[in-house]
């Protein structure tokens, strides 16, 4: 049986592991840095697996995470795989002024999605405000599909001008 290599943080104050993550094919120049905090960091190389746990705090791009705990997976090439978080999850995209919440969220890097489930709570710049028991947001295609018994829904319309 072959044995993991494991490496436990126990720090008293959080640290931060910086992981650059090269998208596949990409330069230097491509490169995206994802910047992580929290209480406790397990590290398996051997894996690709990084774990936080307490006080989860996560930014890369324009997007901020917060969480109980947090997986981040790599491909073999080191680029983003797939992140989980579990535990009052807060995903912030700063440029769009948008905000989701829930008890969990899955990313996937290879098509840009999130998946929320549990008392899914998203909210806009246009004030716009949605609640499902579980939602998936495309971010770069902007689109949102929400699920549950019943989905609740508060849009916020322009009045149409009449000359």
């Amino acid at each position: 049986m072959m044995k993991r290599k494991t490496i436990s943080l126990f720090p008293e104050i959080g640290l931060v592991l910086i992981l650059s993550i090269i998208f596949a094919g990409a330069a230097v120049a491509n490169q995206k840095t994802l910047v992580v905090s929290s209480s406790e960091q397990r590290i398996d190389y051997g894996n690709r697996v990084f774990t936080y746990k307490g006080e989860v705090k996560a930014t890369w791009e324009d997007i901020a995470l917060e969480a109980d705990e947090m997986d981040v997976y790599l491909t073999e090439e080191n680029t983003l795989k797939e992140i989980i978080a579990r535990g009052n999850v807060k995903v912030i995209q700063k440029e769009k002024n948008r905000q989701v919440n829930g008890e969990s969220a899955i990313y996937v890097a290879e098509d840009d999605r999130l998946i929320m489930e549990g008392q899914v709570h998203y909210r806009d710049e246009l004030g716009n405000d949605l609640q499902a028991h579980k939602m998936t947001i495309w971010i770069k295609t902007e689109k949102i599909e929400a699920e549950g018994t019943p989905v609740k829904a508060i849009y916020i319309l322009k009045e149409v001008e009449e000359e």
